[in-house]
C-alpha cells in the first residue's frame, strides 16, 4: 500500500517528496524502527553466507543504501511510467536533494546508475542479431526523444538526462534479474570488496529486489497529474 490512498492523483514533486522524507531518508537518519530492523537482518544473512562482508555494520549498509534507494525507486518510477514523467522526476530529485543538503546522494547515485545502463547493455548484447538491431534502435529513438523533450523544457543536457536514458529499456534486464546482480556488486565495490560467493551474492541482490518492489508497489496507489 502506497503513502497515498489507492490511485490518489497526485504530481511528481508532490509523491516524490512525500516518499523521499517518509520512506527513504527519515526513518534512516533517526537511526530507528523498522529500517534499522531491515539492515540488521540483511547484514547478518550476508555475512553469514560470506565473511567478506562480516566487518560491515548495519548503520554503514545502511547509509550507503541511500542513493541505491534513490535510484532504486527513479528506476521503478521510469517501469511504472515508461516515457511519462521520467524528466520531470529526475529534475525534482536533484533540486530536493540540493535543498536537503544531500548532493552527496546525488553523486552517489550516479555510481547505480552506471551498472544499470551497463547491465542493461549486457542484456541487448546477447539478444540475436535481429532482436539486438530492435532494441538499439529503439533505445537509440528514446533517447533522442528525451532529449528534444528537454530541450523544449528549457532544460540544459547534463546529467540529469543522461541518468534518464542510462534507465531506458532496462525493464526486461530487470525481470531476468541481471540487474539486481549487477548492483548487488556496484555495492560491494563501494565496501572496497570486489568478491562475493554466489549465495551471498543472491541474497545481496534479493534484498535489492525487494527496495525496488517496494517502490514499484508504491507506485501501483497513484495516478500523477498532467
Amino acid at each position: 500500500m502506497g503513502i497515498f490512498s489507492r490511485k490518489q492523483k497526485v504530481n511528481c514533486e508532490e509523491y516524490c517528496r512525500k516518499y523521499y522524507e517518509q520512506v527513504i531518508l527519515n526513518p534512516i537518519i533517526k537511526g530507528i524502527g523498522p529500517e534499522t530492523i531491515y539492515f540488521d537482518k540483511v547484514i547478518k544473512s550476508i555475512a553469514e553466507a560470506d565473511q567478506n562482508l562480516s566487518h560491515i555494520t548495519s548503520e554503514k549498509l545502511a547509509s550507503e543504501m541511500i542513493p541505491l534507494r534513490f535510484e532504486l525507486f527513479a528506476l521503478a518510477w521510469m517501469h511504472k511510467f515508461v516515457g511519462d514523467f521520467t524528466i520531470p522526476q529526475s529534475v525534482f530529485t536533484k533540486h530536493y536533494l540540493h535543498e536537503k543538503g544531500r548532493d552527496d546522494v546525488w553523486n552517489g547515485m550516479e555510481h547505480y546508475n552506471k551498472y544499470i545502463h551497463s547491465a542493461t547493455l549486457h542484456w541487448l548484447n546477447n539478444l540475436g542479431k535481429m532482436n539486438l538491431a530492435f532494441w538499439y534502435n529503439m533505445r537509440n529513438n528514446l533517447t533522442q526523444n528525451n532529449i528534444e523533450k528537454s530541450k523544449k523544457m528549457g532544460l540544459e543536457i547534463d546529467e540529469v538526462i543522461v541518468r534518464v536514458n542510462n534507465r531506458l529499456c532496462s525493464e526486461n534486464a530487470w525481470k531476468q534479474r541481471i540487474i539486481p546482480g549487477s548492483l548487488a556488486f556496484a555495492l560491494c565495490e563501494k565496501f572496497g570488496l570486489d568478491y562475493l560467493n554466489k549465495e551471498a551474492g543472491s541474497r545481496l541482490a534479493k534484498s535489492i529486489q525487494g527496495l525496488y518492489e517496494g517502490s514499484y508497489e508504491s507506485l501501483a496507489s497513484i495516478k500523477i497529474k498532467d
